[in-house]
Parts: structure tokens; C-alpha cells; sequence
């Protein structure tokens, strides 16, 4: 017999994804635009509002690093092209870091179990 996870229970699953992911950008085992990203695909399952401070930060930031290599892609990509956008991806770095610690600590405290 197939037990099916309820509604309630898959909302605790995907909140858990955002706190492990989270925890990942804080403590940098996971890269921050790659981890805004995943966060921001993370939102509808995780049950908050559309106008959710820290899930509008992290849409912000993967709306914006749309077209930048990030993450398993990059491996697909010829390394002249990465080595021509690494300033755009550093420079998306160092402006989406200082909005993401705080959405990330505060995902943290909501959502951990």
C-alpha cells in the first residue's frame, strides 16, 4: 500500500528543503545565487503569500542572475563564455549577498523545526 504524505506534511518537507538550503548559503556550502534560486523555486510549495518579504528577495535575485550560469548548467557551458561572464556573476554576487543573509536567517527562524 502507497501512504501519501498530507498536505500539512509536504509544506514541513519543503520548509525543511528552505531551511537545509538556507543554511547552506549562511554557512557557504551552498553558493548564494544558487541557493536564491532553489529558494525562490521553493516558494509556492512552502505555503506563504506571494508578497512574502523573504521569498520576494530571493525572486528578485534568481529574476535577476536568470541568464548567468549558476549552478549544474555551467557545465554546460564552453569556458570562454564562463570566463567572459565571471565579472557579471562576481559583481551578482557581491549585490545579491547583502538581501540574502538577512531573508536567509529569517527563513530560518520561521520555518525551523
Amino acid at each position: 500500500m502507497i501512504e501519501r504524505m498530507t498536505h500539512e506534511e509536504y509544506v514541513l518537507s519543503a520548509r525543511q528543503k528552505a531551511v537545509e538550503i538556507a543554511s547552506g548559503i549562511l554557512d557557504g556550502t551552498i553558493p548564494v545565487l544558487e541557493g536564491c534560486h532553489l529558494l525562490a523555486s521553493l516558494q509556492s510549495e512552502v505555503d506563504v503569500a506571494d508578497s512574502d518579504p523573504d521569498f520576494v528577495i530571493f525572486d528578485m535575485i534568481s529574476s535577476e542572475i536568470d541568464a548567468l550560469p549558476i549552478g549544474e548548467v555551467r557545465a554546460h557551458w564552453a569556458d570562454e563564455a564562463l570566463a567572459r561572464l565571471e565579472p557579471k556573476i562576481q559583481s551578482a554576487i557581491t549585490w545579491a549577498t547583502p538581501q540574502a543573509l538577512p531573508a536567509c536567517k529569517s527563513v530560518m527562524q520561521r520555518f525551523w523545526a
